[in-house]
């Protein structure tokens, strides 16, 4: 079961070939230096990601899975591609299905699909009785009406927030949790910080999306779960609260995740 104390990453790529020369060095730091939960996200697409995340499930108790097809994927998606969704879905210590949603900024797969996909993974969370971690850029609109639509009534986590507060607003009035990454500490992500002035703490998450998005002052550098906890900090300092009780509340939002409530 996640820590009730220390930092958790609800969101990383641990997977990521960056970190294939470090990968297990790494994870021990992070737990040595106050990572108590690591949340990683295994790519259907690749064989690779699918087996390092199998090996991190089972090399420390407190790192958990995620498993969806990203929308940037969703002009390859196919029944194979399902097939390996739904067969790593079963394993143990997998808490959502994600991260999956509507990428409209990028529109690397075309929007039919992307929105025939989205919805096939929204059964597959309900069928699997998981909760969906959102990747929306451009798009909060249409996933929220997509997830109306299809009355997904689990929990709901859009994972770094970058949208607007209005939108922020919305998401929260309909129940469903929002993750800060480490965009929070960039010069000019004022929105985003008076978006997190809003969010309650039963509603938050923290993470990294790492490797990307390092936090400042390594901005532009590989980061890694240990940049939670200038996530964290920040998020402490613009709420005026201690960083343990951000941690604490955020630790018994993993709980209810994991126990779909």
């Amino acid at each position: 079961m996640p820590s009730k104390s220390g930092y958790s990453d609800f969101h990383c790529h641990l997977d990521d070939e960056c970190f294939d020369k470090n990968r297990w060095p790494l994870i021990d730091q992070c737990f040595a230096n106050g990572i108590e939960n690591i949340i990683s996200v295994a790519d259907p697409f690749k064989k690779i990601s699918l087996e390092h995340t199998e090996k991190m499930l089972a090399y420390k108790d407190k790192i958990y899975a995620i498993c969806g097809a990203h929308p940037h994927q969703a002009d390859g998606y196919s029944p194979e591609i399902e097939k390996t969704v739904c067969d790593f879905l079963q394993k143990e210590k997998i808490v959502a299905v994600g991260e999956v949603g509507l990428d409209f900024h990028y529109d690397f797969s075309t929007r039919e699909n992307q929105l025939n996909t989205f919805k096939r993974q929204i059964a597959i969370a309900r069928e699997s009785n998981l909760p969906l971690v959102i990747h929306s850029r451009n798009a909060e609109a249409e996933v929220l009406q997509i997830l109306a639509a299809e009355k997904f009534t689990l929990p709901v986590v859009f994972h770094c927030f970058t949208g607007n507060k209005a939108m922020a607003e919305e998401i929260l009035r309909r129940g469903h949790s929002i993750s800060i990454s480490g965009i929070i500490t960039f010069k000019k992500a004022d929105a985003l910080r008076e978006i997190v002035e809003i969010i309650p703490l039963r509603q938050l998450f923290s993470e990294t999306d790492s490797p990307y998005l390092s936090p400042e002052p390594r901005r532009g550098e590989i980061n890694t779960p240990l940049g939670v906890i200038a996530v964290v900090d920040r998020i402490a300092a613009i709420k005026n609260i201690d960083a343990g009780q951000i941690n604490a509340a955020i630790s018994q939002n993993l709980l209810r995740l994991m126990a779909g409530s």
